[in-house]
């Protein structure tokens, strides 16, 4: 594996110096750059603009300057004839500055006089006669009209296409004078000055008729070109066009006297010079930079290094123990005097930690050696404990192996329990020759470790020698105790099989007390529902007494004479008897369906659909007769509808009739009045509750936490068994899948609530019936 290449610190923060300076200066240039680009783009596009602008107009004074030049020959010329005027022309054009030819035509259009610039070849003198009737720019002068220009006049010389203007005088002569591009393009370059960016002069056909730089004149057309068509169209003008691939600014000033534009561009982005030129600066001061930060890093560097140079001196003499108690240098950082402050702190302590460890080493309650396992098992140190178990001194061991002390008396047992090594560690029991020749038996532990590519093994050892002695005593004792022992057992095992018969006995009792419990329920509530017969049933045998009454009184009446008055009153008593009859007898009939519902489900423990409010109002018709002996009431708010379960109503009949019947007995107990209140709903979690409170006395706080408990009752031996709400519990719990809660507050009443699943647990097995059950 290749290692990298080590820097020392005070390279590293040269270099890391110099990096923060040179990427902050960067990144500001940078940013700065790119910040400050629209602006010069945008002051550059201004100054296009105004150069443009006074090109057009310096133009047109040009332009001016030409045809106020030709309007003063013509008024020079008026009345000379052909020779004078001939001579006057060439006087005037013979320097080539303003005009290079100007004819004089006559109003019929044929050429008079003609003057050429000097460096014309004298050609003058063949156009003479001439005619230019047909010349555009003859025929643009009028009267109305005595100037005009054109931008593409044919030359009557050359051929070549010129600029021209024509004046007509009063005397209807046209003057007519030829100015060549090449010489206004020579003009054009002279306003544009030397540092002027490239101008175009395009006319309105988009041909470019004078260029600057002399590339595009004549053969480009920027007819199709979105500035020019944004300036025939009379719309805003594009600050940025694409030409020849190159993104450019461009500005146009129309120059109305030849109906050209002056086009001007210039790079846009790095091509533009004030980018160019920012980005130079940029470079300069970056330059200027870097070489600041050669020369100011390495020094401040050096400063700081300085001070962590010391201190690496000072930690290398603490660790040979040449520097300890003297303070360590401090220097101008602070994290470098934290450092150091934590190095001398740490050197302290561990200064420290090494007199606490060779303190803990000496004063181990049993003997400890370090040796090394590369030199021979060399003792290196012993503790105090060794020395005086084994008789000699530090000195005299430290340096020397066990076999040269003579610790062994048979050197293979030496080898034997250093071959039992296992990960490093090494336990046995072996027998040291003291020196004093006494014989030791310890148990030993060594524990191998790797310090500094050096092999040492550390070893703790117990003298187990009296320990030995003792186990054999407790041998001894061992023996006669395990007699004893199997005696005691053999009178457990007697008492255990009197504990298990006496168990089952009490099992078979609490059965038979549980069913007990459940008869003498049912048989309340027959005695109930029989007393509560017996108002409907005597109501109905006193109905159809008083109607044989009153038929036997009718057969009388027919012997003796029927009257209507005798039938009528007959049929009023009939109607009156079978009206009372039924009602008493469906009262009756209802009774004993709900008593039969009840004793069935209670009996049978049998599965099935049921919504709560049926089973609460069949169980609450059940028990009115017995409360109807009573001063207390019960009221109920259960929904008729929406808490249908899929359950076993019998046992929740049975506990909800064993909670009534609890308060009956001990809520109520020595109190004029009660009422129970049973009250449902619906549970967040999908369950559905069902609450039977009463306004008695409460629970007591020390019964509370019992009250579940098989046999706990206040009544016992005044008819109370303390297994109603036992027998509850594990019906709601173990059959319905529910819980059976209390809450009470002594002297405000108790509320006991269970919490039952829609579907009880399907594997949840129905109590067992007895032989009476099933026979009933």
């Amino acid at each position: 594996m290749r290692t990298a290449r080590v820097w020392q610190l005070r390279h590293h923060l040269s270099a890391l110096l110099l990096v923060t300076m040179v990427l902050t200066f960067a990144l500001v240039s940078v940013v700065a750059l790119v910040w400050r680009v629209p602006d010069i783009e945008a002051g550059a596009l201004q100054d296009l603009r105004q150069e443009v602008a006074d090109v057009s107009e310096r133009l047109e004074l040009l332009l001016g300057a030409r045809q106020s030049r030709l309007e003063l020959i013509a008024t020079l010329l008026r009345g000379k004839p052909a020779e004078a005027a001939t001579a006057l022309l060439d006087a005037d054009v013979g320097s080539g500055r303003m005009f290079r030819a100007v004819y004089l035509v006559s109003p019929t259009g044929r050429v008079e006089a003609v003057g050429l610039s000097a460096d014309m070849p004298a050609h003058g003198a063949e156009l003479v006669g001439s005619d230019l009737s047909a010349s555009a720019l003859f025929q643009a002068v009028d009267a109305e009209r005595p100037t005009a220009w054109s931008g593409r006049l044919l030359s009557a010389l050359s051929g070549t296409l010129v600029v021209g203007v024509a004046h007509r005088d009063a005397a209807g002569r046209v003057l007519i004078g030829e100015v060549p591009i090449a010489t206004l393009l020579h003009d054009l370059q002279a306003l544009a000055g030397a540092g002027a960016s490239a101008l175009w002069v395009v006319d309105r056909s988009g041909e470019v008729v004078a260029d600057t730089e002399g590339r595009q004149m004549g053969r480009l057309n920027l007819q199709n070109w979105p500035l020019l068509q944004a300036a025939l169209r009379g719309q805003e003008l594009p600050s940025a066009v694409e030409f020849e691939g190159r993104s450019l600014q461009a500005a146009l000033a129309p120059a109305p006297t030849l109906d050209w534009y002056v086009v001007g561009t210039i790079p846009r982005g790095l091509h533009s010079a004030g980018v160019q030129r920012a980005l130079r600066y940029a470079l300069l001061s970056f330059a200027a930079a870097l070489a600041v930060g050669l020369l100011a890093a390495p020094f401040w560097a050096h400063r700081l290094v300085r001070a962590l140079q010391e201190i690496v001196q000072r930690a290398a003499l603490t660790t040979t123990g040449q520097a300890l108690g003297r303070d360590w240098p401090r220097g101008p950082v602070a994290e470098f005097n934290s450092l150091a402050a934590n190095l001398q702190a740490m050197a302290a302590a561990l200064q420290e930690r090494e007199h606490k460890l060779q303190a803990l080493f000496n004063v181990a309650p049993v003997p400890m050696a370090v040796v090394d396992a590369d030199e021979g098992h060399t003792l290196l140190d012993v503790n105090d404990v060794w020395t005086e178990e084994v008789g000699y001194t530090r000195a005299e061991a430290v340096g020397l192996n066990s076999l040269e002390l003579g610790l062994w008396e048979s050197p293979m047992r030496r080898d034997a329990l250093l071959a039992g090594t296992q990960d490093g560690a090494l336990s046995g029991e072996i027998e040291i020759v003291c020196k004093s020749g006494e014989v030791k038996l310890f148990k030993s532990f060594g524990r191998m470790l790797t310090f500094r590519e050096q092999r040492l093994v550390v070893w703790g050892s117990i003298n187990i020698g009296p320990l030995r002695r003792v186990e054999q005593e407790l041998r001894s004792a061992n023996h006669d105790l395990e007699a004893r022992v199997a005696q005691r057992a053999e009178a457990l095992a007697a008492s255990n099989e009197e504990l298990s018969a006496t168990l089952v006995r009490l099992r078979a009792a609490q059965a038979e007390l549980v069913r007990s419990e459940k008869m003498a329920a049912l048989g309340g509530l027959v005695a109930g529902v029989a007393h509560e017969l017996n108002t409907p049933l005597g109501n109905g045998v006193m109905a159809i007494s008083a109607m044989d009454d009153a038929t036997r009184r009718l057969r009388a009446a027919l012997q003796s004479g029927l009257r209507r008055a005798d039938l009528q009153h007959w049929l009023d008593s009939i109607e009156q008897g079978c009206d009372i009859a039924a009602r008493n007898l469906g009262r009756a009939a209802d009774l004993v369906r709900n008593f039969k519902q009840v004793a069935v489900d209670q009996a049978s423990a049998r599965r099935r659909s049921f919504e709560l409010a049926e089973v609460v109002h069949e169980m609450v018709v059940s028990l009115r007769p017995t409360f109807a002996r009573t001063p207390y009431r019960i009221e109920t708010a259960v929904p008729a509808q929406g808490l249908r379960l899929d359950s076993y109503p019998g046992p929740l009949g049975q506990v909800l009739g064993n909670l009534l019947q609890n308060a009956v007995l001990h809520g109520f107990d020595g109190r004029a009045r009660g009422t129970v209140r049973i009250t449902a709903g619906r549970a967040e979690e999908g369950r559905i509750w069902l609450r039977v409170s009463d306004d008695g006395r409460g629970i007591a706080p020390e019964h509370i936490g019992r009250i579940f408990d098989p046999f706990m009752t206040t009544k016992m031996g005044q008819g109370g068994t303390g297994l109603g709400l036992h027998i509850s519990y594990n019906a709601v719990v173990n059959l319905l899948g529910g819980t059976l809660t209390v809450s009470s507050v002594p002297g405000q009443g108790a509320c006991f609530e269970l919490r039952l699943p829609q579907t009880a647990p399907r594997t949840a097995a129905p109590p067992a019936r007895t032989a009476d059950e099933a026979a009933a």
